[in-house]
């Protein structure tokens, strides 16, 4: 619920303006919460320039902006972007705690769909192995799967080879050619039940930033789409996952400290972009 200082409120009307489903109304000079549709998104609490707008969510969480503390050289930053690269060579090092805790605080303030904030994150340290193991398997069947199907396509086929070398090189000589033996594992997972239509993009974009800020930390990412593969093939991953009707696994990365070192951004094609 939305609450106003009306103390404070000056009426400027800023958080009327800000409001997308317009909830706040002026009445007298002061701003009116209608609090009927409101999803809470607290814009309104944070344009307020006089602090008089206050909301029953999570009200210890706000915080003042100050520009010191927020603002990022541009070119930094798309260099950031420009040198990151996929790490698939760890260093057999724990994440630091209060690294792993920043990246995982970039997802939780990540944008949602309807402010829905239907992400959760799963972080796999010591019962890694254990995923590690059901998600072979469960690849390895599906492989057995694809290369018995006459009409499966040659791409995947070819993954199907792919994964039975994984299953036979992990379980024979514990090469992990799925996590690349990182210590760490995290899963994004979704909720649709309230909101069906965003929750995968939310899952992305959360996962997009978290990586970002991993770099800042000497951290490196891995994304694995066979991950969802395994999912959908055995049921017992979900079981362990804890995952209910409406959620759904969207994504994965292997994070952890890299133990390869790239010297230069890579080639990349042309922009495609259409100014019209």
């Amino acid at each position: 619920m939305i609450r106003v200082d009306t103390e404070k409120c000056t009426g400027c009307g800023l958080c009327k303006d800000d409001c997308l489903l317009g909830e706040i109304k002026i009445a007298d000079g002061k701003s009116v919460p209608s609090n009927k549709f409101c999803f809470d998104c607290g814009h309104c609490v944070a344009i307020c320039p006089v602090n008089a707008v206050s909301s029953d969510s999570n009200a210890e969480d706000v915080t003042e902006m100050k520009p010191e503390d927020y603002k990022v050289d541009s070119e930094k930053l798309l260099n950031l972007i420009r040198f990151r690269r996929t790490i698939r060579h760890f260093k057999d090092k724990p994440v630091d705690r209060e690294a792993f805790n920043a990246v995982l605080e970039a997802g939780r303030v990540s944008p949602t769909g309807m402010n829905s904030q239907e992400i959760r994150f799963i972080v796999f340290e010591k019962e890694l192995k254990n995923l590690t193991e059901m998600a072979m398997n469960a690849l390895n069947e599906l492989a057995d799967d694809t290369l018995a199907d006459a009409d499966a396509p040659k791409a995947l086929k070819a993954y199907a080879y792919m994964w039975k070398d994984m299953h036979r090189q992990y379980f024979e000589n514990g090469t992990d050619g799925l996590f690349y033996s990182a210590p760490a594992v995290v899963l994004a997972v979704a909720n649709s039940k309230y909101n069906q239509m965003t929750p995968p993009i939310d899952g992305s974009i959360a996962c997009a930033n978290m990586e970002l800020v991993a770099q800042t930390y000497g951290l490196g990412t891995c994304y694995i789409g066979f991950l969802k593969r395994a999912v959908q093939k055995e049921p017992k991953i979900n079981e362990m996952l804890g995952l209910n009707e409406y959620e759904e696994l969207i994504t994965a990365f292997s994070i952890g400290y890299p133990d390869v070192t790239y010297y230069r951004t890579v080639p990349r094609k042309k922009d495609k972009v259409e100014w019209r």
